[in-house]
C-alpha cells in the first residue's frame, strides 16, 4: 500500500456514507486504499467535508490550499461589490481592501491576509473592475455549477421531508405604483426621493409540499404609520419591521429567522431553509431546529423556488388588488392623487395576494429549482416527465394571474396611458431589497435620506376610525338589501359574514343580558345599539 493516498472530496463524501450504511474502519481502509488513521481522521471532520460538499467545492479537491483561501475571498468580495455597483453605492479601492479584510477573518480567525495594492490590482484585473463601471454587474450563470449543485442536492435533502425544506427571498415591492408609464422609475430612484418613500421590502417563505406559507415579512420606513393608529401590530397578517431605507439587513433577519427558529421548536420540528448567498443573510447565527443552506453564488436565477414563478405570481395578484382599489375609489375621485393607498391597503393585499399563490405552484418551482429526490416523496403528486412540462405548468399558472391582471387593467386608464399586466408586474423586478451598509454602518445610507424625517408624517390623509361592531352590522345589513335585489350569487356570503359579527358582538364582553325590550325607546323607535 502507498506511503500517502489522498482521496477527493467526493471520495470522502461516499467513505463517510458507507461508514454510516455500517462498514467498519478496516473494511473502509481496504476499499479506499488508506491508512486506518486516515479513515479516522475523515470521519472526524465528516462535518466540514460535507460543509463542503454542500457548497459547490470541486468534487476532485484532495487538500484545501492557499490559493482555495484566496479564492474564497475573491469571490465573496467580488460579489459583495456587485451588489454595492446595482444599487449606485460607490465603493473605492480602500473600501475593497476594509471588506477583503473582514472577510478574511471570517474564513479564519488567524488569517494575516492583508488585502496589499498588489492583491487589489489583481483583484481588479480578474474583474474587469475600474471603481467607476463595472462590465457584467450580474455574473452569467454557470450551467456546469447549476448541474453540479443539482446532482449534490439529493444527498442534502436525504434526511428532510417536502414539508420540512423551506426557501425564503426578499422582493423590493412599490405598493402604491400606478400603471402609468411615466411611473416606472430607475433603479436610484430607491435611495431617497418620492418613489422611494412608497416602496416596501417583503420576504416570502414557503416548504417544498407547498402547504405551509409562513406569514409575510414586510419592512417600511414607519415604525408605526398612521393607518396603524388603532391597531395592535401583533395582529397585522404580516410580520412588520421597519428603518429608515425599507431594506432588509442582517439585524433584521436575524430576528426573523431566531422567531421562526423558535416556533419549530414549539412545534417539535426540524428544517431545512435554503437562502441565496446575499450579505446581509447571517452565515453565524445560532439556530435550533433550522439548518441554512446557501446556494451558490450567481446560480439562484435558476436554482432559487422564488426566483421561478413564485414571486411574480404574488406581484401579479397583488397588483391585481390595487387595481380593484383603485376602481372601487374612482367614483368620488377626481384624478389619481385623490385615490387614498395606505400601508394598511398594502399589507391587506399582500396577504391576499401571498395566499393565492397555490400549492402546485409552489412545488413545480421546487421541482424546476432541482428539488428532486431518489424515491418521490409519497406526499406530493407525481412530477413532471420533464423539466419543459415543468416550465409549461409554471407558465400556465403565471399567465393566468397575468390575465387576470389584464381583464381589470382594461377599466384604468391614468394620464391616457395603458401598461401591459407583465410591465406592470416587472416594474420593480430589480428593485434592490436589502442594503450592505447595516445595523452599525447603516449611518452611511443615510446621507441619501431625507435628515429628520419620520416616514409616518409623509401619510397625507385623515386616519378612519374603524367602525364599531355595531355599526359594521347596520352597514351589512344594508348590503344584504343590495345582494337580495341585484346580486343574489353574493347573498350567502353575506350571511356568513354577518352572522360571524353577531357572533363577535354576542362573545363580548361589553354585551350585558338584555330584554328584546331594551332594544327599543319608550316610544317604540329603535335604538342605536341593536341587531
Amino acid at each position: 500500500m502507498p506511503n500517502r493516498n489522498d482521496l477527493t472530496l467526493e471520495q470522502k463524501i461516499n467513505l463517510i456514507k458507507e461508514n454510516e450504511a455500517g462498514s467498519c474502519y478496516r473494511d473502509l481502509r481496504d476499499k479506499f486504499n488508506v491508512s486506518i488513521g486516515a479513515v479516522s481522521n475523515i470521519l472526524k471532520r465528516k462535518r466540514e467535508y460535507m460543509s463542503d460538499y454542500e457548497t459547490n467545492l470541486s468534487k476532485n479537491v484532495k487538500r484545501k490550499t492557499s490559493h482555495d483561501f484566496s479564492q474564497s475571498i475573491n469571490e465573496s468580495v467580488y460579489e459583495w461589490f456587485v451588489a454595492q455597483r446595482a444599487k449606485k453605492i460607490p465603493v473605492s479601492g480602500p473600501i475593497l481592501q476594509t471588506y477583503a479584510r473582514k472577510v478574511a477573518r471570517e474564513l479564519d480567525g488567524e488569517s494575516e491576509f492583508k488585502a496589499s495594492n498588489g492583491w487589489l490590482e489583481r483583484f481588479r484585473t480578474r474583474y474587469n473592475v475600474n471603481f467607476r463601471v463595472i462590465s457584467g454587474e450580474a455574473a452569467a450563470v454557470c450551467e456546469e455549477t447549476v448541474a453540479d449543485w443539482k446532482s449534490r442536492l439529493a444527498t442534502i435533502l436525504e434526511e428532510y421531508n417536502p414539508g420540512d425544506v423551506y426557501n425564503c427571498d426578499e422582493t423590493g415591492l412599490y405598493y402604491k405604483m400606478m400603471p402609468d408609464r411615466s411611473l416606472v422609475v430607475n433603479k436610484e430612484d430607491c435611495v431617497g426621493g418620492k418613489k422611494s418613500k412608497e416602496r416596501f421590502t417583503v420576504l416570502l417563505c414557503a416548504n417544498w409540499a407547498g402547504n405551509d406559507k409562513l406569514k409575510p415579512v414586510v419592512i417600511g420606513k414607519a415604525a408605526k404609520p398612521r393607518c396603524f393608529k388603532n391597531i395592535d401590530m401583533k395582529k397585522l397578517p404580516v410580520t412588520w419591521y421597519h428603518n429608515r431605507t425599507a431594506w432588509m439587513n442582517s439585524f433584521l433577519f436575524t430576528d426573523w429567522l431566531q422567531g421562526l427558529d423558535l416556533m419549530m421548536q414549539k412545534q417539535k420540528r426540524k428544517i431545512l431553509l435554503f437562502l441565496d448567498n446575499a450579505p446581509v443573510h447571517p452565515v453565524d447565527v445560532k439556530l435550533e431546529n433550522i439548518t441554512l443552506k446557501f446556494f451558490p453564488a450567481n446560480t439562484t436565477a435558476v436554482i432559487q423556488p422564488m426566483d421561478q414563478g413564485v414571486i411574480r405570481t404574488f406581484k401579479a395578484y397583488y397588483r391585481q388588488q390595487l387595481i380593484q382599489h383603485i376602481i372601487t375609489s374612482s367614483t368620488g375621485a377626481q384624478s389619481a392623487d385623490d385615490v387614498v393607498i395606505t400601508a394598511l391597503d398594502a399589507v391587506c393585499w399582500i396577504e391576499i395576494a401571498w395566499k393565492s399563490v397555490s400549492e402546485t405552484t409552489l412545488q413545480n418551482t421546487f421541482r424546476k429549482a432541482g428539488f428532486m429526490t431518489p424515491s418521490a416523496p409519497t406526499d406530493l403528486p407525481p412530477p413532471p416527465h420533464s423539466t419543459s412540462s415543468i416550465d409549461e405548468v409554471i407558465s400556465a399558472q403565471e399567465q393566468e394571474s397575468l390575465k387576470n391582471l389584464d381583464k381589470v387593467l382594461r377599466h384604468v386608464s391614468i394620464s391616457g396611458t395603458s401598461m401591459s399586466a407583465t410591465d406592470f408586474v416587472d416594474v420593480d423586478a430589480d428593485l434592490p431589497a436589502f442594503n450592505e451598509w447595516n445595523d452599525d454602518s447603516e449611518k452611511l445610507i443615510s446621507i441619501h435620506v431625507i435628515p429628520n424625517e419620520d416616514p409616518a408624517q409623509n401619510e397625507d390623509f385623515e386616519v378612519e376610525q374603524p367602525p364599531s361592531v355595531t355599526d359594521a352590522i347596520q352597514l351589512l345589513r344594508r348590503l344584504r338589501l343590495l345582494t337580495t335585489a341585484r346580486y343574489p350569487e353574493l347573498h350567502s356570503l353575506l350571511s356568513q359574514f354577518q352572522s360571524k359579527l353577531i357572533d363577535i358582538y354576542l362573545d363580548s364582553n361589553n354585551v350585558k343580558q338584555r330584554s328584546i325590550l331594551d332594544f327599543f325607546q319608550s316610544d317604540g323607535s329603535k335604538t342605536k345599539n341593536f341587531l
